[in-house]
């Protein structure tokens, strides 16, 4: 691993050959560093070569990426700007917010470079997310050749359908196609693919809240992800879902890119209720439910199911050290409020809680054992488990993971660690305030 600076890290090397368990093996034998003795780490590997057959059946796996994480959205930008640059074939846009301020016009204007050359551009935005980027916006992207789709737009007419509940179900003659999703169903994505083998994904949005002091104010604490290798087509294949739910048109994925010698073992995961995908859902439970020593959560929005929330605190009581970091200062104060309604059951299990208070936090990111991570566009609340479209790059890889890890503690320098005794000190207006958010979260 090469940490380059303190906003970037480059992660690629972790031999993965063959199958998830023998990328397991061979890092069984270079990352003995991870921890005091061997024998701890030996005994995590051993486990996660039972869970990796299950996380396999959950598709888009694929060996020999290289991987650099950004915790800087200036990088962030910088990089996607340079590869819309050099796109030969292919540029696939998505993002839940696209907004047409100083950032979002120079990569709308790197778009439209990219199609009067020729390359095939497509952008997809939510229409609920982005209510600035509209046709106006998106026509010199047209006129150069490209595609421009904003999905599920929110009319008067498919609110009231969705409301009617049993009656949503009718299907009229000539149905238009949005008819078939429900108007809270927002495409929460955050992807970028590049030819056939440069890819990005996490919480990132396309708008200077994003960026930091050389393009944008500053006002998240995010990650995002630049993946190259094979994994490219499997997130590519997950745009063209989107693609194809905004507007029937249906892509042809490329191959799989080449694997890069010592590359990571990557997994492009999904969630998608309109197709019954939960791949995202799956993988994280599992990973909390087989941790052997650690867990490290960041979550901006901390509301997660009662099953997840029992998983943490179970593994909490058996002795792994589980920590969460959410958001103090938030962008939706009702999220914050309904999760401090339940530190309870988490503090009292073991489980530290952390509150990011210098900046807003909006990075989504895992890391389990030292072994396994992701990152991605998926909050641990009721949107993203039951309803928005989402994507998450999940990693069998300690250097990944001790990436992250480091990204963590750095983080802490920004938060206030929520106690017991602070909790149980909450005023009553706080408490009722907190229970009601939480049912709030939960609709």
């Amino acid at each position: 691993m090469n940490i380059r600076t303190a906003r970037r890290v480059s992660v690629s090397n972790i031999n993965t050959v063959g199958t998830c368990a023998k990328a397991i093996d061979v890092s069984m034998q270079s990352h003995h560093f991870l921890c005091p003795s061997r024998f701890p780490l030996t005994v995590a590997l051993d486990a996660w070569q039972k869970t990796a057959g299950r996380l396999l059946r959950l598709g888009g796996a694929s060996q020999g990426n290289e991987l650099t994480l950004f915790v800087d959205g200036d990088d962030t930008f910088e990089a996607m700007l340079r590869a819309i640059a050099s796109a030969r074939a292919r540029v696939w846009l998505e993002s839940y917010i696209f907004t047409p301020d100083r950032i979002g016009s120079a990569i709308l204007h790197a778009l439209v470079a990219a199609a009067a050359r020729g390359v095939e551009v497509r952008l997809l935005v939510d229409a609920f997310g982005s209510p600035a980027m509209d046709q106006e916006h998106a026509a010199p992207l047209l006129q150069a050749g490209g595609k421009f789709a904003a999905f599920n737009p929110v009319t008067w007419l498919t609110r009231t359908v969705s409301m009617l509940g049993p009656l949503a179900r009718f299907k009229p003659r000539h149905r238009h196609r949005h008819f078939k999703l429900p108007w809270f169903m927002r495409d929460h994505r955050k992807i970028l693919v590049v030819d056939d083998d440069v890819a990005f994904c996490g919480g990132m949005n396309v708008s200077v809240d994003y960026g930091s002091s050389r393009h944008g104010n500053g006002m998240f604490r995010d990650t995002h992800l630049l993946l190259m290798g094979p994994a490219c087509r499997d997130l590519a294949a997950v745009f063209a879902v989107s693609w194809q739910h905004a507007t029937n048109e249906r892509l042809a994925v490329f191959p799989a890119a080449r694997e890069r010698v010592d590359g990571s073992h990557v997994q492009i995961l999904g969630s998608d209720r309109f197709r019954r995908r939960r791949g995202i859902q799956k993988a994280l439970h599992q990973a909390v439910t087989r941790a052997q020593r650690s867990i490290r959560l960041t979550t901006p929005y901390f509301v997660p199911p009662p099953p997840l929330l029992r998983a943490l605190c179970r593994a909490a009581r058996r002795g792994v050290d589980v920590a969460v970091l959410t958001a103090g200062v938030s962008d939706v104060p009702i999220a914050a409020t309904a999760a401090r309604h339940l530190y309870g059951s988490l503090l009292k299990s073991g489980v530290a809680i952390y509150e990011m208070t210098g900046r807003t936090l909006h990075a989504k990111t895992a890391s389990i054992d030292g072994i396994y991570a992701h990152v991605g566009s998926f909050n641990l609340d009721r949107w993203s488990f039951e309803r928005n479209l989402e994507v998450c790059a999940m990693a069998l890889d300690p250097g990944f993971a001790t990436a992250l890890d480091g990204v963590f503690e750095r983080d802490l320098a920004l938060c206030e660690r929520i106690t017991i005794d602070r909790w149980q000190q909450r005023s009553i207006v706080d408490v009722v305030v907190g229970w009601f958010a939480w049912h709030v979260a939960r609709l």
